[in-house]
């Protein structure tokens, strides 16, 4: 599957799931009377201490649509741009934004692209995570850099690449079978379906684990210091009874 973004955009196009239920009004309001609170991985918030290391407001929610964590950085009094490759959940955002009467900017966009953005435009890149949906991150990581001024903060949540090495399958679906290594890392799905080796659900899409190097140094060979990260696991994974299954990485652009 060469087109395998288009696949994946027309998944999230269509799925319903956790990430695509945008915040009541309610939830909204809690937000903004309380010290901010969103996720950048399943199972942990990211610390407060994070955003008061910004020099300024103006942040980039990037993979980040479905109506949740824009809205949130909206009421804060942040200048909210949120670029997503998928149309819906771009929508998500704008209702609640109309629905609230908040400001937030919309751009449909793909990470795999040259960002639609002018140099050194942005204060924070928050990017929940999603880079499991494209293959090399080499584009994004520079591109992230390019637009972030300097002194500015990038937020990026990933999964431990640890876990690709079990059958999803077995992992989620059938907790009677034993959990057996299976795939080598990186994993890689699209190489994975040519060689015949697994079928892709058009239901979950194309997954790419990406080594810790193409994660971490990604960012450090774009001139992006590291100052905190962060792990953390999803208790509805039963892989996470042997370690965490996420990680979250805060980087100063130099």
């Amino acid at each position: 599957m060469n087109n395998y973004i288009k696949l994946n955009e027309d998944r999230w196009n269509k799925v319903k799931n956790a990430y695509t239920e945008p915040l009541t009004h309610e939830e909204l309001e809690e937000a903004r009377h309380n010290p901010i609170s969103v996720a950048l991985t399943v199972g942990k918030k990211v610390p407060t201490e994070w955003f008061e290391k910004a020099k300024g407001k103006k942040i980039l929610g990037l993979a980040c649509g479905g109506g949740q964590q824009g809205p949130v950085f909206a009421v804060k009094g942040y200048d909210v741009t949120i670029m997503d490759f998928s149309k819906s959940q771009l929508e998500r955002d704008e209702m609640v934004a109309e629905r609230e009467g908040l400001e937030i900017k919309t751009i449909q966009g793909d990470m795999t692209k040259v960002f639609p953005f002018e140099d050194e435009t942005f204060d924070i890149i928050f990017n929940p995570v999603s880079n499991v949906y494209i293959e090399d991150l080499d584009n994004m990581y520079k591109e992230a850099a390019r637009v972030l001024k300097k002194g500015g903060l990038l937020m990026v949540g990933f999964m431990n690449p640890w876990i690709y090495m079990y059958d999803a399958d077995i992992v989620w679906d059938r907790p009677e079978e034993e959990l057996l290594l299976k795939f080598a890392l990186p994993f890689n799905s699209k190489e994975l379906e040519a060689e015949g080796k697994i079928t892709i659900d058009p239901e979950y899409g194309y997954e790419f684990s990406h080594t810790l190097e193409s994660q971490i140094r990604g960012q450090l060979k774009n001139g992006l210091a590291m100052v905190d990260f962060y792990e953390s696991c999803d208790k509805r994974n039963r892989l996470s009874h042997y370690g965490n299954d996420y990680i979250a990485t805060l980087c100063i652009k130099l």
